[in-house]
């Protein structure tokens, strides 16, 4: 699914249209990894290259089209997107398609150079200019790290954007920090997520991914990863309570395992008084019709019998406990 389009009638709108409906199962116990796209999550959705793209038409006098009206285009930002060529490589690609050819038609004067480093720089510095991390999303990040998650960037970039996130140091609070222009990946491949989840060790099960596009979550949803939609920071934090976190407390992932081993131990536990009880009650039954009925023997089944009924209540109230604070069920909000 490479396909970006969100729209009625597009494959990815109407996959996950007819997930509506469904939901998806979060163990908290299992989750280890959180992993964040960064446009349009941890920071606003710019349009940098496009408005790069007016200042360009403006100052030569030129037409580049969209990605989505000329394939060469989007066949090359796919290609900066991926690192296989770099932000000066593609600038001089647009100017020998969209430039150079156009001087040649007028053939009064020999086509004008362009400065290529004059535009890096603009670039550079429109994107900086323009890209402000949310404190909101920051601090959540922080948090999931203190509360003992493996926090992850998964992100589609260019060159020249991670340079400029790098030097600000937008990914200082990151585990791992997987970009498309250095792993050669990018999303919604499906290649980028198995990459991401061999990299990370871990069983798709386990990650949380959270991306403001339904292309990208697709894929990895169709992996067993966990998905969330990321709309805005207060329906973020309605989600997390969704799944089950509530307040990102430190260790608070220590504090879940240490809730699933106490559930675990009471299963254990009722488990063996279970097998002893059904052993109790086949050694009595066996011998229920003799003429001469044993008391002692009537008495020990009675005396596993009411510490299995016990033990049954404890571990029904611990399993019930455990699949409210632990087990959720939570609905795929690709549609709404």
């Amino acid at each position: 699914m490479n396909s970006a389009n969100n729209s009625p009638g597009s494959d990815e709108y109407d996959y996950a249209k007819s997930l509506i409906f469904k939901k998806q199962k979060v163990k908290l116990y299992e989750i280890k990894h959180f992993l964040f796209d960064f446009g349009g999550v941890l920071i606003e959705k710019t349009f940098v290259l496009n408005n790069l793209f007016a200042f360009i038409e403006h100052d030569l006098n030129i037409k580049i089209p969209s990605k989505e009206i000329d394939p060469y285009l989007k066949k090359l930002r796919r290609r900066l997107s991926s690192g296989r060529i770099s932000a000066r490589t593609f600038l001089e690609s647009i100017f020998e398609m969209y430039y150079i050819p156009f001087q040649k038609k007028n053939e009064a004067l020999p086509p004008k150079k362009v400065n290529i480093k004059y535009y890096l720089e603009l670039w550079f510095n429109l994107y900086t200019q323009v890209t402000h991390i949310s404190s909101d999303m920051a601090e959540i990040v922080e948090r999931l790290h203190l509360a003992g998650y493996t926090v992850s960037l998964l992100s589609n970039t260019y060159d020249i954007h991670a340079k400029s996130n790098e030097l600000r140091g937008f990914y200082d609070n990151f585990d791992n920090v997987f970009l498309s222009n250095e792993i050669g990946l990018i999303k919604p491949d499906m290649d980028k997520y198995i990459y991401v989840l061999k990299k990370l060790g871990s069983k798709p099960k386990r990650c949380i991914f959270i991306d403001d596009k339904i292309s990208n979550l697709i894929p990895a949803h169709e992996l067993g990863i966990i998905v969330i939609k990321f709309e805005s920071f207060e329906k973020f934090k309605q989600q997390l309570n969704d799944i089950g976190i509530k307040e990102i407390s430190p260790n608070l992932r220590k504090e879940i395992k240490k809730k699933y081993e106490s559930y675990k131990k009471k299963k254990k536990e009722y488990n063996k008084i279970k097998r002893e009880y059904k052993k109790a009650k086949n050694k009595y039954l066996k011998k229920r019709y003799r003429k001469k009925k044993s008391l002692k023997r009537r008495l020990e089944f009675q005396k596993k019998r009411a510490e299995y009924q016990k033990k049954k209540i404890e571990y029904q109230n611990e399993r019930d406990k455990k699949k409210e604070e632990l087990i959720s069920k939570v609905k795929l909000n690709f549609y709404r």
